[in-house]
């Protein structure tokens, strides 16, 4: 049987204007084979290349970030300016470790924000995100 989050995901690309190609396919398998994870571009590509597909890293690339245009990935902008794809698209935190530059997910309910500032004249709050900083 085929991992449910697989299928929620290829079912997002069949729902979006995006062509259900077997590259994205393939790149889908990959991403969401182990439940939640994050990649970033490389890692992504060195799973292509290990599991023998041809993928460019350019095609990598870009299905990634229409992934993250039609809700099937998150953006995930970490400290040092590391840019991960996350699996996870609801709302949560991340531990990053400093050493390693491993991501990992902390639950909403874990953190309890008291006050959150009033942002800018003009502008509004679209989300918070933590990042806790961790080193081994």
């Amino acid at each position: 049987m085929k991992n449910t989050r697989i299928l929620l995901a290829l079912n997002k690309l069949k729902k979006s204007s995006l062509k259900v190609t077997p590259q994205r396919k393939k790149i889908i398998k990959i991403l969401f084979c182990k439940g939640n994870a994050h990649f970033t571009v490389e890692e992504v590509y060195e799973k292509v290349k290990k599991n023998r597909l041809k993928i460019s890293l350019a095609t990598i690339y870009n299905t990634l970030n229409q992934f993250t245009e039609y809700g099937i990935l998150k953006i995930v902008k970490a400290p040092k300016e590391k840019l991960f794809f996350d699996t996870n698209v609801t709302p949560h935190h991340h531990f990053f470790c400093k050493t390693s530059g491993e991501l990992s997910d902390i639950e909403l309910t874990d953190i309890k924000i008291k006050k959150i500032p009033k942002p800018p004249n003009g502008k509004k709050i679209s989300s918070v995100d933590i990042f806790v900083n961790i080193q081994d």
